[in-house]
């Protein structure tokens, strides 16, 4: 699924399917970590379309989805928008 929805490689050359697995091996903590820091790059990011934080982001999501705990994502999600009230 990965390799269909995250094809080829990031902005520096490297396959993006690296980061991919590297999500995969993360533990729960580790990834609730993650996904808040690439939430917070993607918005910081949000006048370059192109930032792979921005797919890194979608990334996080999928991976929690597919351990099927959404609401890690979610929390990180809510933890970001709540520091930039």
């Amino acid at each position: 699924m990965a390799d269909e929805k995250y094809p080829g490689n990031d902005n520096y050359g490297r396959p993006k399917r690296l980061y991919i697995d590297k999500l995969a091996g993360l533990d729960d903590k580790k990834l609730y970590d993650e996904c808040e820091q690439k939430i917070w790059l993607s918005a910081y990011a949000s006048n370059n379309p192109r930032s792979d934080y921005h797919w890194q982001a979608d990334a996080c999501y999928d991976e929690a989805v597919r351990r099927g705990k959404p609401e890690i994502y979610k929390q990180a999600y809510d933890h970001n928008v709540a520091g930039c009230r």
